[in-house]
């Protein structure tokens, strides 16, 4: 699948899904901790649509993405995780 037929699915999914992610900052933040990954994890984990997030997060240029998609990190690598 490409970035954008994955983008695209991803807008499709959120145009009838309000995922738990919307409008929470710990999502995009610089501060990662092991304990910040375990609540992000668990929110992802209860996503109806996580699966459509984490195509896209996998098939989106790396450049393009930073903060926690999909159920991991994305962009900059995160040292003891």
């Amino acid at each position: 699948m490409s970035a954008a037929n994955a983008w695209a699915a991803l807008q499709d999914a959120l145009a009838t899904t309000t995922p738990l992610c919307a409008n929470d900052s710990r999502f995009i933040s610089d501060g990662r901790s092991v304990a910040l990954t375990r609540q992000l994890q668990n929110v992802c984990s209860a996503c109806p649509i996580l699966d459509t997030c984490r195509d896209y997060a996998t098939t989106a240029r790396p450049h393009t993405m930073a903060g926690y998609w999909g159920g991991a990190w994305r962009g900059k690598p995160m040292r003891g995780i």
